[in-house]
């Protein structure tokens, strides 16, 4: 699931969506997304992605948190490294600071608890330019996703 459409229509059949932007300007980062869309940086959900021994794992964890590695290497029961570019293509289908939640392969996704505290964040849309707002409440089963406590 690559497209831009795809995405908003995976969200918008499980009763998520919200609203869907599109700008010029780019949204890649947790801080560039807030400015152009004005919200706060905690409301930005951003998707890093981790190699765990050749597999990928990812987190989605609020805009102004980073991952506690320990944390999510005692989850994972495995060493992890932070992927690269090339890796986070190759596994997820999108680009780094454009990646969706909705990835390709049968992969392990993990939501920070402080993401389901909002009622709604903002995720990329599968581009470093287009957003989706989403409801959270469900967002924990469309995307077969674990809640923990993982960010730091």
């Amino acid at each position: 699931m690559n497209g831009q459409k795809e995405i908003v229509e995976f969200f918008e059949s499980r009763g998520l969506l919200i609203n869907f932007i599109e700008t010029e300007k780019s949204t890649a980062s947790s801080q560039e997304a807030a400015s152009v869309i004005g919200c706060r940086i905690d409301e930005i959900a951003k998707s890093i992605v981790f190699d765990v021994e050749g597999k990928a794992a990812l987190i989605l964890l609020e805009g102004d948190k980073k991952v506690d590695i320990e944390k999510l290497e005692k989850a994972l029961g495995s060493k992890v490294k932070k992927a690269d570019p090339s890796f986070i293509v190759q596994k997820t289908g999108f680009e780094a600071g454009g990646v969706a939640p909705v990835v390709k392969e049968n992969m392990q996704i993990f939501i920070d608890k402080g993401v389901m505290k909002h009622e709604f964040v903002w995720i990329s849309a599968g581009s470093r330019t287009a957003v989706i707002k989403l409801d959270t409440k469900g967002l924990d089963k469309a995307l077969n996703a674990e809640i923990i406590s993982i960010s730091c």
